[in-house]
Parts: structure tokens; sequence; C-alpha cells
């Protein structure tokens, strides 16, 4: 064979073998522009309080277990108010008497009581001697496990507000043990975002 028969064949290989490898190059390569969207945040915050004063971290003077005695129940409103910005859920994440060196008449009386947690319309509604309207929401014993039986959903901001009526009683056949203890009553709320369409 001839040797510029040669250099062309050699030639024509080494031009296809380059122009095959531009098009690999051209086929990896893409380029697009994306029209960016606005990303918002929202504030999720929940605070409990007495329908003038609210906070996240409540002090619920307004329930005096001072006077509990067998037999009886003391109560009063808290209010939750959703202070975010953002429609959420809700629900109670545990009731526990946090005394700060609880003895054994403490124990007793924090083991001894009942809680109940209603919602109401309006304050008046769980006066101090006024039994509580509708179904309880929580029913039972102190403990962290204390929970609704179903979350409740608060509208965001200045709609968003529930009155709830906490009741602690004491049964008529609460031990001896109980009596002159002390219930520092702690109630924890947990909240969530809604998201949309969540009910």
């Amino acid at each position: 064979m001839p040797k510029r028969l040669k250099a062309a064949i050699a030639a024509a290989v080494l031009l296809v073998l380059f122009m095959s490898a531009q098009g690999t190059a051209a086929l990896w390569r893409a380029e697009a522009q994306l029209e960016l969207g606005i990303i918002k945040t929202g504030t999720l915050s929940l605070a409990a309080g007495n329908g003038t004063v609210s906070s996240q971290t409540y002090v619920f003077k307004e329930l005096n277990t001072s006077t509990l005695a067998p037999g009886r129940f003391v109560q009063a409103p808290l209010t939750i108010s959703n202070t975010g910005n953002v429609e959420l859920r809700y629900t109670l994440n545990g009731a526990v008497s946090a005394a700060p060196t609880p003895g054994e008449a403490d124990a007793a009386l924090a083991a001894a009581v009942e809680l109940s947690v209603h919602a109401v319309a309006k304050a008046s509604d769980c006066g101090v001697d006024t039994p509580s309207p509708g179904a309880a929401l929580y029913q039972g014993p102190l403990g962290a496990a204390a929970a609704f039986a179903a979350p409740r959903n608060l509208a965001a901001e200045a709609s968003g507000r529930e009155i709830l009526c906490v009741r602690v009683a004491l049964p008529n056949n609460a031990l001896q043990t109980a009596a002159g203890g002390s219930l520092a009553l702690q109630l924890s709320f947990r909240a969530e975002q809604l998201r949309g369409g969540q009910q």
C-alpha cells in the first residue's frame, strides 16, 4: 500500500476519532438559567397565661392547690396563645409535680391527684366551684406521658388562642400519707406547624 494512502487512512481515522470526542463533549455540556423564588420562614411560638399576661414559661399562680382536700377539686383557667405567625397544632406534653425537694407527703399527693383539662368558651366557665363543661381533653394521673387525646389547632397570632380549664382533684380515698403534701404542678405543651391542608 502506498505511503500516501496509508497516511490518508490514518488521518481519516484520527479525524473520525477527534470528531467523536468533540461530539461526546458537547453531549455532556448543558446550561440553564433558573428564576429563584423568595423563601420566607415563619415563627412558631406558643405561650400560656391568664388572658392578660402570657409567656413561654408562665407561672400558673391562679391554680392554688393549697386548699385541696379529699373529695374536692381546685381549678383555674389557663389561656394558650399562638404568638407566632404560622398556624399550629399543640398538645399537652406531660404534667408533673415539680416541687424543689419533694418529701414523702409531696410524692404521695402527686401520685393521688387526678388532672383534667377542658376547653371552655370563656374564663368564667372555669370558676372556683363551676363544673367543667364538655368532654375532657385529658383526664388522668400526673405523669410525663400525660397528653390530649387529640391535638388542638390554633390559628396564627391574635385569633389563635384557647382557654383551658385546668382542674386538680383529690379523691375521697386518698392515702393519709398525702396529708400535708404540697403540689407544684408543671404543665408542658408541645406545638408543631400545620402544613397546608393538614387538620
